[in-house]
């Protein structure tokens, strides 16, 4: 008889803990989930001031670090240096230098992404690696112009400085990213090249820093997703980022809370609550 009266107490008991823990999580949730991001938009003046602010040019090149990052892509404007046999590089028998077997050549990247090659004539090069070009050069002229597979070697002997800019904090691939000369990128896009926001905080702002003419730092906050809140996009959608811009997704007392029930709580709506062992 003891022995099922302690056992029904150890299943009130549990049931009790159980109950307690389910309460404390929702409590717990409702209070969290009742923050709120807390960020002021800019007003016009500021605005204004910011646009005026910028750009912050390199002056160091690195983008030698960023082509090293995603493959060693040459850029348009940039100068390719080859070494192939001397017979490929000839129109005439009557050119033929007999005293070397390869010669250098020379060549710029257009601003289309192609290198003129003698005999062949253009050949795509944008968004090739050397080692890409290389083989794409021997293609050209094997087997058309060569009996047998040239030997070639590409190397940049010119190269172009590019600015950057930069996103941080709450999105999938932060990092430094190319600001071409011709290109025009806006709030959203530069989040876009990071792979988007982290869906796991679900952050709604984008913080823009940006160097003043006289060495200070100003800022401009942006609304990046609908809400009740604050439903203008056209901000984020029509202010252009400048190269050395800083664009920051900063953590809010919002996406802090998302945070916080994501990694200690789990919640998943499905998932434990590991209040009790």
């Amino acid at each position: 008889m003891n022995f099922v009266k302690c056992c029904s107490s150890g299943v009130s008991i549990s049931k009790i803990q159980i109950a307690l823990s389910l309460f404390l999580t929702i409590l717990i949730s409702l209070c969290l989930i009742g923050c709120s991001d807390e960020v002021r938009l800019p007003s016009a003046k500021q605005l204004a001031e910011f646009e005026r602010a910028g750009p912050i040019l390199p002056t160091v090149d690195v983008d030698r670090l960023i082509r090293a990052k995603i493959g060693g892509a040459p850029l348009p404007g940039e100068v390719l240096e080859i070494t192939m046999p001397t017979i490929l590089q000839v129109v005439t028998a009557e050119e033929i230098d007999g005293t070397k077997s390869f010669a250098p050549y020379a060549c710029r990247i257009s601003e289309s992404g192609t290198i003129m090659l003698p005999v062949v004539g253009e050949i795509e090069a944008a968004e090739k690696t050397l080692a890409e070009i290389e083989s794409a050069i021997i293609d050209a002229y094997y087997p058309k112009y060569a009996t047998t597979r040239p030997s070639v070697f590409v190397r940049l002997s010119e190269q172009v400085e590019q600015p950057l800019f930069t996103v941080i904090g709450l999105v999938n691939r932060p990092g430094n990213f190319p600001y071409p000369q011709d290109a025009r990128y806006n709030v959203m896009q530069a989040v876009g090249f990071a792979g988007g926001l982290d869906k796991n905080t679900d952050p709604r702002y984008a913080t823009v820093y940006r160097l003043k003419p006289d060495g200070t730092i100003v800022s401009a906050t942006f609304g990046i997703v609908k809400t009740k809140e604050h439903s203008r996009l056209s901000d984020a959608l029509s202010i252009l980022i400048k190269p050395g811009d800083i664009v920051a997704i900063e953590h809010t007392p919002r996406t802090r809370t998302n945070h916080f029930l994501e990694s200690m709580f789990n919640v998943n709506f499905g998932a434990y609550f590991p209040f009790w062992q």
